[in-house]
């Protein structure tokens, strides 16, 4: 107390220097001119704090003015309630283009665009199962006492997602015409991608709605193109709460208070969910697993077809496209001939598909087979390349790997402008 009295005594409290130090907005996205209350918690009180939001480069790309103050979390289970800090202010979202953005270059915000051309979805469901703060996850490992959480709350200080971080930031920083950013909260309104000609997929998209999925499976079916950026895709079925500000996942069907079967916060590759995940995506974790524990594989894609999304790289048949990965998710494949795994045509019962590139992989006591493909399920349908992969989009992948960057570049190229993604000699099967 005697240093804190000195400090004030030559420092005035006005020119303390006063810092963010967390927060939450109470939505994770908005319109420009939309409302949004900020929550934030700073180390003093001030009555003219200049508030910036900065893009993912760190430019300072929009500045306010607000009386800002120091925040108790209030509510006795925050991970699951919120911290119930108070509104520090209510405002305007900006003017500035769809994207994601960082509050005092802490605090995650997506802006959004009306009828973009290209709909990116920022895994925010993801984000939010595997935060601690508050004292619990939707995991027992960084939960307090070992013991997960059954719902989290978006209204408490969330990252931003690091299995596509890297992706966000060089999105941003090309040349995309018409991109618009929104949450996986935004994917239930269907009237919010309807217009799009692309929908990708980013980084670790694990945990879906029910609706979601519809609305995703509808724009493909619709003859929209899409890409999946993203490994242990669509694992858990959850669900929001009537606000959708907090998200639901029993992982346990027997504890699951819903009545309908259907709507069991399980594993989608649960047959009582009638709903298999490879259904929506080509691929799941079930058939691959994980990449970065010992196994046969090679860190990354061996090569199996001269495909056109590879025009510009150096990468041939058998070469490998090195991509260290978390978890990865594989095509339901019969067997391997001459190294190359052959799809189970039967089971998926798409119009075309085929593998560019496979991974061997490691779950459950035995060896997977992860794959990058690009597939077509039904004669009307868009076009999808699912690469698989969790980290794809992360440093290891998009960040650091420019064969990465130009596979990605040609990937959404080719899907904007409907031009072939199939090699000429393929494992494509017409079957329907």
């Amino acid at each position: 107390m005697l240093f804190l009295s000195l400090w004030l005594t030559f420092f005035p409290a006005e020119q303390v220097r006063c810092e963010i130090i967390d927060g939450y907005t109470n939505k994770l996205s908005a319109f420009p001119g939309d409302s949004i209350d900020l929550h934030l918690n700073a180390s003093r009180i001030s009555g003219s704090y200049h508030l910036t939001l900065h893009d993912l480069a760190g430019r300072h790309v929009y500045k306010i003015k607000i009386p800002v103050f120091p925040q108790t979390v209030s509510m006795s289970n925050p991970s699951e309630d919120g911290y119930g800090y108070k509104v520090t202010a209510r405002i305007c979202t900006p003017e500035l283009p769809s994207g994601v953005y960082m509050w005092d270059d802490k605090i995650p915000f997506v802006i959004r665009a009306r009828n973009p051309k290209i709909t990116v979805v920022y895994s925010s469901n993801t984000v939010n199962a595997y935060c601690n703060a508050g004292g619990k996850s939707l995991y027992g490992f960084n939960s307090t006492e070992a013991l997960a959480s059954h719902k989290v709350s978006f209204l408490r200080p969330l990252p931003l997602p690091r299995h596509s971080e890297a992706f966000l930031t060089w999105m941003a920083a090309q040349n995309f015409q018409d991109v618009g950013y929104i949450t996986d909260v935004d994917l239930e309104e269907y009237s919010g991608v309807k217009k799009s000609k692309l929908m990708i997929i980013a980084g670790h998209s694990e945990y879906w709605t029910l609706q979601a999925r519809k609305n995703f499976d509808r724009f493909v079916h619709e003859g929209k193109n899409a890409m999946i950026l993203s490994g242990n895709t669509m694992w858990w079925q959850v669900r929001y709460n009537k606000a959708k500000d907090q998200l639901i996942c029993y992982r346990d069907a027997l504890i699951d208070p819903v009545r309908s079967p259907k709507l069991k916060t399980v594993t989608w590759c649960e047959p009582s969910l009638q709903y298999p995940i490879y259904t929506s995506t080509g691929a799941d974790f079930q058939n691959a697993g994980y990449g970065l524990k010992p196994d046969n594989g090679w860190d990354g894609y061996k090569i199996t077809q001269e495909s056109p999304l590879l025009e510009g790289t150096s990468l041939k048949k058998g070469d490998v496209l090195r991509c260290p990965s978390d978890e990865l998710d594989g095509a339901p494949v019969t067997y391997v001939k001459d190294g190359t795994p052959i799809i189970d045509y039967q089971r998926l019962s798409f119009h075309k598909i085929e593998i560019v590139g496979y991974d061997l992989v490691w779950r459950a006591g035995k060896e997977g087979i992860a794959t990058w493909i690009v597939y077509q399920p039904a004669r009307s349908a868009g076009i999808v390349i699912n690469t698989a992969s969790t980290d794809w989009c992360s440093q290891r992948g998009i960040g650091v790997n420019s064969e990465i960057q130009k596979i990605t570049r040609n990937m959404i190229q080719k899907l904007l402008k409907n031009e072939n993604v199939f090699s000429a000699e393929g494992s494509m099967t017409v079957v329907n």
